[in-house]
């Protein structure tokens, strides 16, 4: 990707009114260091836009409810050769909320991050942002559009000449801005991204943790609309993996900032994101909010992706066990899914002496994503056929998902 590209300036970052803030801040990790507030000059530009905007406009995450900030329509690229690395994708992407889209290598995501920014055109389909289809813009309006876009990148892009203040600067002088307002952006994105200590050094004198923190930074000082995140964190280890998705956890609760993240690492969307898309192929496999999509997977592509967080894979002596069973005649294998408090509602030894059945658990997890309990049970079910579908029925009526497992 052409690094000048990514820096282009854009105009002012939309904020969310105070309560709006407040309800996304109970989902969020904070970070200790305290962001600045917004100057009162643009918290009362950004109070009169959301004023007379419909209610319905204001993102609710994660149910996805709100204004379409990037929607995709049976959007494909084929690259000459014939190869086809998107299939008629559609989706859309919420203002105000952390969109992530994961996939295994070539599955298509850099592909898709590129066509949000027009850096690739679609072969076919629509790609529509802020209302407006980018196969339709003139090199100016483009140039425009992408000034409201920030990028940052997963091996930092900084140039190795010029400071942590230098590097932030950047955009801001390509953009024209006076010295002074740079000076005070550059001081207020580095106590922003904890880094007021470190503006004199250069990348070669910093972490890589430090080095992203920067490239927050340098994406943040033209005030974007939305934050493309190509594979943040790969470079990183684990710690400063979880410090830098703290710090966009809390930048997204602080502006109200659109961030896409594009990622192979299913714990990066456990950790932050309130929705989710699989790619797989350069298909879109499944889409929705992280809770469901860790709750119920519909593809095969996504519970692979899945078992490197939660080991939802029945453990080889378990399914031994469980096909003896199976092949006895004399059970069946369920897998019960649910979130929020529905399993602790359900007894299953009350349901065992209801119906007359014994379930007997094999093989689970309980876990927790931004606040809310999840979790999938295994469990062989023995007793009559009539018994058994009662006592399904009546697992189901609790709000718990159960499926039979093939084995």
């Amino acid at each position: 990707m052409d690094l000048t590209q990514a820096l282009i300036p854009a105009p002012g970052v939309r904020r969310r009114l105070p309560e709006y803030i407040a309800r996304l801040r109970t989902m969020r990790t904070r970070l200790p260091r305290e962001a600045p507030v917004p100057s009162a000059h643009n918290l009362e530009q950004t109070q009169q836009r959301d004023a007379a905007r419909p209610e319905a406009a204001l993102f609710d995450a994660p149910a996805g409810a709100g204004t379409a900030l990037f929607s995709l329509r049976n959007a494909s690229k084929t690259f000459p050769g014939g190869v086809h690395a998107l299939h008629g994708v559609d989706l859309d992407i919420y203002e105000g909320e952390i969109f992530g889209i994961i996939g295994r290598s070539g599955a298509g995501k850099s592909t898709l991050l590129r066509l949000l920014n027009r850096l690739e055109r679609p072969s076919a389909g629509q790609v529509i942002f802020d209302g407006r289809d980018l196969m339709t813009l003139d090199n100016a309006a483009l140039r425009q559009m992408r000034r409201r876009i920030g990028m940052i990148f997963q091996h930092f892009n900084l140039l190795s000449s010029r400071t942590v203040a230098g590097n932030i600067a950047l955009p801001l002088e390509l953009a024209g801005t006076p010295k002074e307002k740079i000076a005070r952006r550059i001081n207020e994105l580095l106590e922003l991204v904890g880094l007021t200590d470190q503006r004199d050094r250069y990348p070669s004198q910093i972490s890589g943790g430090q080095k992203q923190r920067v490239g927050i930074a340098r994406a943040l000082a033209t005030e974007p609309r939305v934050l493309l995140c190509d594979e943040a964190t790969s470079a990183l280890d684990p710690e400063t993996t979880q410090s830098i998705l703290a710090l966009l956890a809390d930048i997204n609760t602080r502006l109200g900032l659109t961030i896409v993240l594009i990622t192979h690492q299913m714990q990066v969307i456990k950790a932050i994101a309130h929705r989710v898309a699989v790619l797989d192929g350069g298909y879109l496999a499944e889409q929705g909010t992280v809770t469901d999509i860790f709750t119920v997977p519909k593809q095969a592509i996504t519970r692979t992706l899945l078992s490197e967080v939660i080991g939802n894979e029945i453990p080889p002596g378990v399914r031994e066990r469980a096909s003896a069973l199976v092949a006895s005649g004399a059970g069946r294998i369920w897998r019960l899914a649910f979130k929020d408090d529905g399993f602790d509602r359900l007894s299953l030894t009350e349901i065992s002496n209801r119906f007359n059945v014994e379930i007997k658990l094999l093989h689970g997890y309980i876990d927790e994503i931004q606040g809310v309990s999840f979790g999938s049970l295994v469990a062989a079910a023995s007793g009559e056929a009539s018994a058994l579908e009662a006592a399904a029925a009546s697992i189901k009526a609790h709000d718990i998902i159960l499926e039979e497992v093939v084995l």
